[in-house]
């Protein structure tokens, strides 16, 4: 029981460390490659911070175990919209663009929607997968061409200039690297003491996934959010976390389900899908409808992510008996 709790200390280090590096190091290849910095906040830093997610989710699935392979991405997605969300809003009140708010967040329905839909049998097929993962392939590829356009329309901004004091290429690229390997050494220890840890607690592996390892693997967006924040830029945080919750549910569980067919458990049927659709309808009436989330919005959220929370604790205590 100690090997695992300390090895989920050093895996959640790992990724936490390895995460903002590895977000860090992309800003300023983005930078050095002079693209918009829009393009980065709305791809490249959600496919930067999603790197965890998808290690563990994969390496799950590989391994068979699809408990955490599901688990983890739905987990990570309610993270980043209950607890991420909301303390950044508790940081500093978020003010977006509704238009461009709205649009991803249809995104985020559609993607949440085609899960329930193509698991409606309790199992997500190597197809259904594979059709999720070309989603999020969309997705990405109509930001691109939507935030170009926005671009083109709008005069280059001194901020998007390349910095000329930034660190040397071979720094960057080096930084870039042992982010990456981090992340992954992290993914993998968390992966492997949490699914320990759960045989030796007799929990199920899918609550593990939904909670422990929900939350390590969350850590790189929950960071980028607090510093955004601390910034005062915390709409970035926000498309962030849209564009992680599209890859979490669309392009992680399609690569897991494309690996190796998915067992969706009963428990993520009738708790987790739930609660997933509360929070994004949670986002859709504050952000949605104002385009502003305050410090009481934050409050809800977080309010609600420790209702969710408390669910899986109450449900892990009953797996024990």
């Amino acid at each position: 029981m100690i090997y695992e709790i300390g090895g989920l200390i050093i895996a959640f280090a790992f990724v936490a460390k390895g995460g903002d590096m590895f977000v860090d190091s992309s800003v300023q290849i983005a930078n050095t490659l002079r693209v918009p910095r829009l393009i980065i906040g709305g791809t490249l830093v959600s496919l930067a911070t999603t790197i965890p997610e998808l290690v563990v989710s994969v390496t799950a699935s590989y391994l068979g175990d699809s408990g955490i392979a599901l688990g983890n991405a739905v987990g990570s997605a309610i993270v980043d919209m209950g607890l991420v969300t909301g303390t950044v809003a508790l940081i500093l009140p978020v003010t977006v663009d509704r238009t461009v708010f709205r649009r991803r967040a249809w995104w985020v329905r559609i993607a949440a929607i085609l899960l329930v839909i193509v698991s409606w049998n309790q199992v997500i097929g190597q197809l259904p997968g594979f059709g999720l993962f070309i989603f999020s392939c969309l997705y990405l590829f109509a930001d691109y061409r939507y935030i170009r356009r926005k671009q083109n329309q709008e005069p280059r901004s001194l901020d998007d200039a390349p910095p000329e004091n930034g660190r040397s290429n071979i720094n960057i690229a080096l930084r870039f690297i042992l982010g990456a390997v981090l992340i992954v050494i992290g993914s993998r220890l968390l992966l492997e003491t949490g699914t320990s840890l759960a045989t030796r607690m007799g929990v199920p592996s899918v609550l593990i996934g939904l909670s422990v390892v929900a939350m390590g693997t969350s850590l790189p967006e929950l960071v980028t959010g607090i510093s955004a924040a601390r910034k005062g830029v915390p709409d970035l945080s926000v498309g962030n976390v849209l564009g992680a919750n599209l890859l979490n549910i669309a392009m992680i569980v399609g690569l897991a389900g494309t690996i190796r067919p998915l067992i969706v458990a009963d428990f993520v049927q009738w708790y987790s899908y739930p609660w997933l659709f509360v929070f994004i309808a949670t986002l859709g009436l504050t952000l949605g409808r104002s385009g502003t989330l305050d410090r009481r919005g934050g409050m809800v959220l977080v309010g609600l992510y420790i209702v969710y929370a408390t669910g899986l604790a109450v449900s892990g205590t009953l797996a024990l008996y």
